[in-house]
């Protein structure tokens, strides 16, 4: 009897762990919005939380709002890879096709697929581990390659001792700009080129982008898109339509099919210095077990079927068809906050707010652990080098002040997250951003011209 009066005090108890057991939505905002703003070295923007047709958490920050654009990095390979996709479907070219067919002087066998699944056979390094000097992704976009052109750099490269085309994964922003050099090849008309992208996919998005390219013309696909977070919203619910938009297929099926599916090279091997367990699709990441090495899905608080767009400093798109999911988040970070910890706190927040939501993780009854490889997020070793320090300050100085339109002193504070040291920047007249570092004979600068606001910044001189 003693034991059965004491179970009956104790269920008040239970009761009450289990009410409280669940966290309410307003304290779920509380901790996603304490993630954000107080992770030491994170500098988020903005963050837009969409679920079943409507925005549940929205946050900005740091000078930004609803019309400041904002740079995409390495999440503009997505859009660059869906216009691949587009001209495949008019007739422009073919996803099989060889890269020689377009530049006969090219020596590797790689195809267009290759290239979109990040194996195009070719010597290149890209993450950022060791000294800045030895990576290609710096000398294309800021040394060697600005004379080149970013295409002329890749045709340069020569073949990898890993292996093949289509037999291993690379990441590398040099094969999407390769691409981008294919297609207006493919193209063959400049001015039609200049506006495929918008042709093709801004305009019927309702997007006011700038895309920027190199000397040569050539679209600089891998890194600087700039677009309003809501555009970067937009991105995510025409892949949660299914490449649909407003009754016109943008994302030919065949396309998306391929942005699904893990590639070829991801499954058979990786190259040193690439993350294991990144599931990479066509110029997208999927969340996708990778069958060919036994991997499992690397996100365990994010649905299945998800398609996620990375990009350096912390950026992320990530957009779910099953669950009506699109998560963005712009950011500035000096080190990457957690994916893993940012994915747990907007399932937390999904869940707290009574809406439906299934992940891997609860499909497997596990959540995610904050375990994920380095690998992004250490680019600020890279500027210890004057000419490469004057050089991406120059341009993206320019870029900051004139297409996103931010004051001096955000502009220079996101340029200190990559270094301490910055080299001194002089705007002219005619908005040409002028970057010196260095006394003497070793007094050069680098020079940054601003195009207006559909082609943004080119950098034209790098000394």
């Amino acid at each position: 009897m003693k034991n059965y009066f004491s179970f009956v005090l104790f269920i008040p108890f239970m009761l009450s762990s289990i009410v409280h057991a669940k966290i309410s939505a307003s304290d779920a905002e509380k901790q996603l919005t304490s993630l954000l703003r107080d992770t030491k070295n994170v500098n988020t923007d903005v963050v837009l939380v969409y679920k079943d047709g409507k925005i549940i958490y929205q946050r900005y920050a740091r000078e930004y709002g609803p019309n400041t654009k904002h740079i995409s990095w390495s999440m503009g390979k997505t859009i660059s890879g869906i216009l691949i996709g587009i001209a495949e479907s008019e007739g422009l070219l073919s996803i099989d096709d060889p890269v020689k067919k377009y530049f006969p002087q090219f020596k590797a066998s790689t195809r267009i697929i290759d290239l979109l699944g990040m194996s195009s056979g070719l010597k290149y390094k890209e993450m950022y581990q060791g000294l800045p000097i030895d990576l290609d992704v710096t000398n294309m976009m800021y040394m060697d390659g600005t004379k080149t052109g970013f295409g002329n750099y890749m045709l340069s490269r020569p073949l990898s001792p890993v292996g093949g085309p289509g037999e291993y994964f690379n990441y590398a922003s040099g094969d999407t700009n390769l691409l981008m050099a294919v297609l207006q090849k493919a193209i063959n008309n400049q001015s039609v080129y200049n506006n495929y992208p918008w042709d093709k996919f801004f305009k019927p998005l309702g997007i006011d982008a700038t895309f920027e390219q190199d000397l040569k013309g050539t679209f600089a696909g891998a890194s600087y898109i700039y677009m309003k977070a809501t555009d970067f919203l937009k991105v995510g619910q025409l892949i949660v339509n299914k490449g649909m938009w407003n009754g016109q297929q943008i994302i030919p099926p065949k396309y998306f099919e391929l942005m699904n599916t893990v590639a070829a090279g991801v499954q058979r091997k990786v190259q040193k210095g690439n993350p294991a367990n990144k599931a990479y699709g066509a110029h997208v990441t999927t969340n996708l077990p990778i069958d060919g090495r036994g991997l499992t899905s690397q996100f365990n608080d994010l649905p299945l079927d998800s398609l996620i767009l990375f990009g350096h400093q912390g950026q992320i798109v990530a957009a779910s068809p099953s669950e009506n999911l699109v998560i963005v988040k712009l950011a500035m970070d000096k080190k990457a906050l957690s994916d893993i910890n940012f994915f747990a706190a907007v399932k937390t927040l999904i869940l707290a707010k009574d809406m439906p939501y299934e992940t891997v993780g609860s499909m497997k009854g596990i959540s995610g652990v904050d375990h994920e490889p380095e690998g992004r997020g250490l680019i600020s070793t890279i500027f210890t080098i004057p000419r490469l320090l004057r050089a991406f300050s120059a341009k993206e100085y320019c870029s900051c002040r004139f297409v996103v339109g931010r004051s001096e002193a955000a502009c220079k504070s996101d340029l200190k997250a990559h270094s301490p040291i910055l080299p001194k920047v002089k705007i002219k007249d005619d908005k040409t951003v002028v970057a010196t570092l260095g006394l003497g004979l070793f007094h050069k600068k680098s020079k940054a011209v601003y195009r207006g606001k559909t082609f943004g910044c080119t950098l034209a001189e790098s000394e």
